[in-house]
């Protein structure tokens, strides 16, 4: 089966921005997914549980000094169980 093409010729401006949109929802999309695959993990590298807590990395790091948020350290790889952030949290409930 072919297909016909059709051709359009936009103003550089308009072009930009359907670029710049297409682009953005292409980003959000492909987050979204990063997002979803990462709830589904058992173990978290420190900027993947920074995700998951949606806090920043200077915080994490804050809990781990100064909160006891365990971490699992192999080579130069710091690793924190799902199931301790899960544990770090409720232990901070109100």
């Amino acid at each position: 089966m072919e297909y016909a093409k059709i051709q359009v010729l936009l103003p550089p401006d308009l072009d930009r921005e359907l670029r710049r949109y297409f682009y953005r929802v292409a980003k959000e999309a492909v987050d979204q997914v990063r997002i979803e695959t990462s709830l589904s993990k058992e173990v978290f590298r420190l900027g993947e549980a920074c995700k998951y807590l949606s806090c920043s990395r200077s915080t994490l790091k804050k809990f781990i000094r100064e909160k006891g948020l365990k971490v699992s350290i192999i080579g130069d790889c710091q690793f924190i169980r799902k199931e301790e952030l899960a544990r770090f949290i409720k232990e901070y409930e109100v």
